[in-house]
């Protein structure tokens, strides 16, 4: 793979679509988080994940996702109990 020269504001675009795709939006937005140093434009960074959304959809998505999580949670429970 031939690296490409491209502004930082591509990369991010790319970085952001990549991380969605693969992770979901409430993922993303959590992995972000994690290195926020503070010099983020999250009004950026919410228009690049969510364009192609609706509302309902993304609602329904963070609603998975919090399913999820709190299964994950509960089945760490169990584990831990037995």
């Amino acid at each position: 793979m031939i690296a490409e020269n491209i502004t930082d504001i591509d990369l991010r675009k790319r970085a952001l679509v990549l991380l969605n795709e693969n992770l979901g939006a409430a993922n993303t937005i959590r992995f972000l988080s994690m290195y926020n140093t503070g010099k983020l434009d999250y009004m950026q960074i919410r228009e690049d994940l969510f364009k192609n959304m609706s509302a309902r959809q993304v609602f329904e998505e963070a609603a998975i996702f919090w399913e999820r999580r709190d299964a994950e949670s509960l089945t760490l429970k169990e584990k831990r109990s037995t």
